[in-house]
């Protein structure tokens, strides 16, 4: 299970994108390394939390929510910049407009709002693999 999570999506639209909210734990293990003096949310899973948000837009879209077969890996990661620190007990908003996608591979402008400024922006690509254990036969 993932540490942060989205909590509640607010806006989702087919073929246009989704806006989504959530809140950095206060007592996250990951504040007491990064940095125990001025804990600031590690830049990898403030791009988790924009994952995450594509990942329910395209789960909801494909009735997948909830079905453990079907995985989305980020393939591409372009044009990243982190523009304000992200803290324990902090709330956000995702916000990811859809540039284009198939079946197989979605691209996004993908970008994550502290108190209406852009804190993360980023160019996501997201490709859909299925899970190799689900189709084990067992025996």
């Amino acid at each position: 299970m993932s540490v942060l999570s989205v909590e509640k999506v607010l806006w989702m639209k087919e073929g246009e994108g989704i806006t989504a909210f959530g809140r950095i734990p206060k007592d996250s293990e990951f504040f007491h390394d990064h940095f125990p003096e001025f804990p600031v949310l590690p830049g990898v899973l403030a791009l988790e939390m924009l994952k995450q948000t594509a990942e329910k837009y395209l789960e909801a879209l494909s009735g997948q929510s909830g079905k453990a077969d079907t995985r989305y890996f980020l393939k591409q990661i372009r044009a990243t910049r982190f523009t304000k620190y992200l803290r324990p007990g902090d709330e956000w908003e995702s916000r990811l407009m859809l540039i284009r996608g198939s079946p197989e591979e979605t691209v996004w402008d993908a970008k994550l709002y502290y108190h209406g400024e852009v804190a993360v922006s980023a160019k996501l690509t997201l490709a859909k693999i299925k899970d190799p254990q689900s189709s084990a036969v067992s025996s």
